[in-house]
């Protein structure tokens, strides 16, 4: 009951604020449906009807290349659950629309030009988890995982004193580290990106450099890296520090060593401002004086890998991309109260 009540409230913030088959089985569905009927070939153009006079030829060309393509748009996709125990993660996230809160992914629809659109779905797996499908270009998201994090939300505020919009503030944080993970899974399979360390490691320091990197005038820098302290919270809470054979093994780090590693990203990425993270412990002196570095030069790198790839309608000149990066940061100096972390 309390469950309930909890995801009710979560429920109407977010609206404020902005038959039961499982995955498998739509997949089934999806690989069971008839192929389209092929479009009737149509009669061949006359010569005259294609050639264009010669003087009108170089001018359609040009202005054929000066027509900025968008790039691959998304879709989304809430399927409902067999389990009945999960139906109130089902209904929240389909009535909220979960899938177009997330601002890096939904700035990404349309901004990269892909082989095929990536599907976001969220749906039952049996597994607490998210996961990139590459046969179907899929990335879902379990409710088992959705579930797993109004829990842990209502934990932290438990323990903290916070309040129901710190536990949605929690969950939302989390989700959008986690798909956009999941995105880079996406990424680095449909654009072939290189990877010379382990993909699990890569699109983490991925979908920290996203977060990092596509802000908006609605947050300030010190939102956003509240949003990754509280995604890195997720490692620590889920590492029970017990680890045999099988965990080292694993292509994941181990939940602590995730963690550390966001707090490099972060902090290296503006030392000044993000100080605190150091002198509260959250990251050892040691590896903080590698850190600025080491997050400039992840930065940079996966720049370059995503950058040949931008939509030509989403492509800037430096002085356009300068402008809007100061109009960006005069909005955020409008919206901030205060430097986060100082």
């Amino acid at each position: 009951m309390v469950q309930k009540i909890i995801i009710g409230v979560l429920a109407a913030a977010l609206i404020a604020v902005c038959s039961v088959w499982g995955y498998s089985a739509w997949q089934k569905q999806q690989a069971a449906a008839p192929a389209p009927a092929p479009a009737a070939a149509l009669p061949a153009p006359k010569p005259a009807e294609t050639a264009a006079p010669a003087e009108i030829a170089p001018v359609a060309a040009q202005a054929a290349q000066e027509e900025k393509a968008d790039g691959t748009h998304f879709t989304y996709k809430y399927v409902s659950p067999r389990n009945p125990e999960l139906l109130a993660m089902y209904n929240m996230a389909s009535e909220i629309d979960i899938l177009h809160h997330l601002p890096e992914v939904n700035q990404l629809d349309g901004w990269l030009t892909l082989p095929r659109p990536i599907n976001f779905i969220t749906a039952e797996c049996g597994t607490i988890n998210a996961f990139y499908a590459r046969d179907k270009g899929d990335v879902v998201l379990c409710y088992e995982m959705l579930d797993l994090l109004v829990r842990q939300g209502a934990a932290v505020v438990q323990a903290n004193g916070g309040s129901t919009g710190d536990q949605l503030k929690y969950l939302m944080a989390n989700l959008r580290f986690l798909m956009l993970h999941e995105t880079g899974h996406a990424l680095v399979d449909m654009l072939d990106l290189p990877q010379t360390g382990r993909e699990e490691d890569a699109v983490d320091q991925l979908a920290t450099t996203l977060m990092l990197s596509l802000v908006s005038s609605d947050e300030s820098d010190g939102d956003i890296a509240q949003n990754l302290q509280m995604a890195s919270n997720f490692f620590l809470l889920t590492d029970g520090g017990n680890h045999d054979m099988a965990t080292y093994a694993d292509e994941h780090s181990v939940g602590a060593q995730r963690f550390f590693n966001l707090q490099c990203m972060i902090y290296g990425h503006d030392p000044g401002k993000y100080l605190r993270i150091v002198t509260s412990g959250r990251l050892p002196e040691a590896r903080a004086l590698r850190c600025q570095d080491e997050s400039k030069q992840i930065t940079r790198n996966w720049l370059r890998l995503i950058e040949p790839n931008i939509a030509p309608r989403h492509r800037m000149s430096l002085e356009e991309e300068q402008a809007k990066v100061q109009a960006i940061k005069q909005k955020q100096v409008e919206n901030s109260t205060a430097p986060y972390m100082r």
